[in-house]
């Protein structure tokens, strides 16, 4: 085929029109460094800020609350360790606090926790079901006077799970009054705005990170949303910027298309949502009838608990990386889990802690749509990997 179908939205999204156009001046003329006091380092600054305050506008935040950052990545990691680094500041040992998380996070929540445990914090996981939601009887369990943390993801970058953050929070706020204590709540909403709310209010949580590469703005620019109560302590250091918490010379012009993007991604979330996960719905619907030994992994479409542009499925005995490959030779762009869970090889950690099936979690795909996205993508793509299936099966 002549056409390149990309279905990995979930990885990477096209810069949007408006983003790039927002870029262009501070790639060329607005050069200036944000941090000089001469004309062009202020209007550089002034960029900065206005990028900030548009993002703010965007999420119900106060502009002083939002931290420019390179990405998820880096945020989750700024939230995670910043807190537990603050909190260790004021007087409590390592030794003293716990940090709750589950075992399906993005590798820059799971590392982080696993760089808490090297300094004597006490990592928790809170278990999840099969279809990779939070179980929230266990995770009362787990919350005691000892804990200062709990981060999840907003949905799951793999299997586009969403997390019940509200109830979440109401569980938090009772053993915060029981234990007269503060447990800070981390979102990992990387995957979030094009199709959730990220509105910070409405989620409940004290922290926030986004990431403009999966919403349709640059790569390498990212945002942390706090709330007030939270005290952070740096995890790099060099200059002020970003209140000491993000030093460096700020990215002007990714700064400007981040904003622009996740203003737009947020402005019609519903919507959008809405019409790609009728099309994601009838494609479930047509692979699964082709492909009968296919099983989707992950919350029910119709449960209103899934991404509405994410399609997961696990065909045992199929060696999925190669399948991709054949697709890709095809003309389609997919994947088999998050690509900064690393390419060639390997189970998807999420379908096997979610299935506790090997067999499942060494043969997945993932399939993410886009705006753009048709039924008629999915139904090449099925006849494609159908033929491939029974090549394979030949053999």
């Amino acid at each position: 085929m002549n056409e390149r179908i990309y279905l990995d939205w979930a990885a990477a999204t096209p810069l949007l029109p408006l983003a790039k156009a927002a870029m262009e001046p501070y790639l060329t003329e607005l050069f200036g460094n944000p941090s000089a006091i001469h004309q062009e380092g202020q209007r550089a600054r002034d960029a900065v800020e206005a990028a900030r305050t548009q993002v703010a506008r965007a999420l119900q935040v106060r502009p002083e609350l939002v931290t420019w950052t390179s990405g998820g990545t880096e945020g989750n990691n700024l939230a995670i360790l910043g807190v537990v680094e603050a909190v260790h500041a004021a007087g409590r040992a390592y030794t003293d606090m716990a940090v709750v998380t589950t075992k399906i996070e993005h590798p820059s929540v799971g590392l982080a926790m696993e760089a808490l445990a090297q300094r004597g914090v006490e990592v928790r996981c809170v278990s999840v079901g099969e279809t990779g939601k939070i179980d929230l009887t266990h995770l009362n369990e787990l919350l005691d006077e000892r804990v200062v943390l709990m981060s999840t993801a907003y949905a799951n970058s793999e299997i586009g799970t969403i997390e019940p953050v509200h109830a979440i929070r109401k569980q938090l706020n009772a053993a915060e009054a029981k234990h007269q204590t503060h447990i800070y709540f981390h979102l990992d909403a990387a995957q979030a705005p094009l199709w959730l709310t990220c509105q910070f209010d409405s989620l409940g949580a004290d922290l926030v990170t986004l990431d403009a590469t999966k919403c349709c703005g640059p790569k390498g620019v990212g945002v942390l949303v706090r709330s007030r109560r939270v005290e952070l302590a740096p995890t790099i250091f060099g200059g002020g910027q970003e209140q000491g918490l993000r030093p460096g010379t700020e990215n002007v012009a990714s700064i400007v298309g981040a904003a622009k993007a996740i203003e737009w991604a947020q402005a019609d979330w519903r919507e959008r949502s809405e019409s790609v996960g009728a099309v994601r719905n009838t494609a479930v619907t047509h692979l699964l009838e082709h492909i009968p030994q296919a099983v989707l992994n992950g919350a029910p479409c119709s449960s209103g608990e899934r991404l509405a542009n994410n399609i997961n499925i696990s065909i045992p005995g199929l060696d999925t990386e190669y399948a991709t490959v054949v697709l890709d030779t095809a003309g389609f762009a997919v994947s088999t889990k998050s690509a900064c869970s690393g390419a060639g090889g390997g189970a998807s950690t999420v379908v096997q802690e979610t299935t506790g099936d090997p067999a499942r979690a060494s043969a997945t795909l993932r399939i993410t749509l886009g705006p753009d996205s048709t039924p008629a993508h999915i139904q090449s793509l099925t006849e494609v990997l159908k033929k491939h299936i029974e090549k394979m099966e030949d053999f």
